[in-house]
């Protein structure tokens, strides 16, 4: 999962803070946040919907609601749920006295999200909006990731010094609002260091944004930094950075899915092993059984790490389950209520492949071509993990079901 998606949605809870709700709708806003991070995005889904039906909250409150609902689907990457939730909430504010604050507020979300699906102009076409007002009403965060957004359009039309100096000033206001997203500009003047083959730049911007990184807790954003310095290596035929980066790609993810999908009960399990360890070591000390007190020891290990691995599987179709029901319970809201789904809804639909990137282009050929994902991962040097993600967003910008419909339509 691509971190900027997940960081750019707190766009959301930050520049509602700055204007004033009522105690309840603040108290609903922390308990929505808290489940989404605790992955609960069915109970966000409750709790909020039917807040859009009640004909005794104001258009302000259902602007809230609709703002939360926009950020509850962009964690789960339906970026046109969250387009359509955006685009709720545009109607509620217009019918408030804070109108130009929330328009612009949306806005800027509606650039993120085309950004992250790789429709840049239309992310352009809405950042020159705000720009025209000095980004009035946008915090200084998100002001110094839209304008992140603007450098990497100049990257893209080879504007390389002016590129280089608007990431410089997106970094200078990010130093302020919020160090922690430091690594997602870094990378991306990673890549623009690439295209100008200045490769001392670039492992100087890699530093410093595993410094950043590190110096939050953040794995994803150094698993981030190293899938592009991958890319890169990839790009240049170097076998031996292709290499190396690819064994440092594999590890930060195992990192990863360890610390956000069994932290709790990989610690406790430590715990439990290194205690029965020093005692078995005492009774072997005794008795002289090294050899079966090894044995156990090696069998407690095992036991543990299939626990941890059933429990893991369980909690992603959990999770699968979940989005599964979220998705029918959204179709059935939309059918009932047809002014929700803005004219946007159709949007992906238009020129498909073009908004896959060249990774996504990369596994689509090898899907294509009958690969599994663990021949796929082995293909591109990357872990299978990673390549389960690409392909999660691929089902998803061409708007098909699974990899017998991508067979489908390819043939046809």
């Amino acid at each position: 999962m691509h971190p900027r998606t997940l960081l750019t949605g707190v766009l959301l809870l930050l520049t509602l803070s700055t204007y004033g709700k009522s105690p309840s709708f603040r108290q609903l806003e922390e308990k929505v946040y808290r489940s989404n991070n605790a992955l609960k995005y069915k109970e966000s889904q409750a709790l909020l919907l039917p807040l859009l039906q009640r004909e005794d909250l104001s258009a302000d409150d259902k602007y809230q609601a609709a703002v939360l609902l926009s950020y509850t689907y962009k964690r789960v990457y339906d970026y046109q749920a969250t387009l359509q939730f955006l685009e709720t909430a545009r109607q509620f504010a217009q019918q408030t006295p804070k109108k130009e604050a929330y328009l612009a507020m949306i806005q800027g979300q509606e650039a993120f999200v085309y950004f992250d699906i790789h429709q840049y102009r239309k992310a352009d076409s809405v950042m020159r909006i705000l720009v025209k007002t000095d980004f009035r009403y946008i915090d200084l965060e998100n002001k110094s990731k839209l304008v992140m957004q603007q450098g990497y359009l100049l990257f893209l039309d080879r504007k390389y010094p002016a590129a280089e100096a608007t990431y410089d000033k997106a970094i200078g206001w990010m130093q302020t609002a919020d160090p922690c997203d430091l690594p997602m500009i870094y990378v991306k003047k990673m890549q623009l260091y690439a295209a100008m083959n200045r490769m001392d730049l670039l492992k100087n911007a890699l530093r410093q944004s595993e410094q950043s990184a590190d110096s939050c807790g953040i794995i994803k954003y150094r698993i981030y930094a190293h899938e592009e310095l991958l890319t890169i290596y990839k790009s240049r035929n170097d076998i031996t950075g292709i290499a190396e980066t690819s064994r440092i790609v594999d590890s930060l993810n195992g990192l990863y899915a360890r610390a956000e999908q069994v932290a709790a009960l990989h610690t406790q399990k430590e715990t439990l092993l290194l205690s029965d360890k020093d005692r078995q070591v005492k009774r072997e000390q005794r008795n002289g059984t090294y050899l079966i007190g090894g044995l156990v020891a090696a069998l407690l290990v095992v036991l543990g790490l299939l626990a941890g691995l059933v429990l893991y599987r369980r909690r992603q179709r959990a999770m699968e389950l979940e989005f599964a029901q979220m998705k029918a319970e959204l179709e059935r809201y939309l059918a009932l209520n047809k002014a929700v789904a803005p004219a946007t809804k159709s949007f992906l639909k238009k020129s498909a492949f073009s908004v896959l990137s060249d990774r996504q282009r990369d596994i689509l050929a090898l899907m294509a071509a009958g690969l599994s994902n663990k021949a796929i991962a082995d293909k591109l040097f990357i872990s299978e993990n990673t390549v389960k993600y690409h392909i999660k967003n691929v089902y998803m910008l061409l708007e098909i079901k699974d990899r017998k419909d991508l067979l489908l339509n390819l043939g046809e």
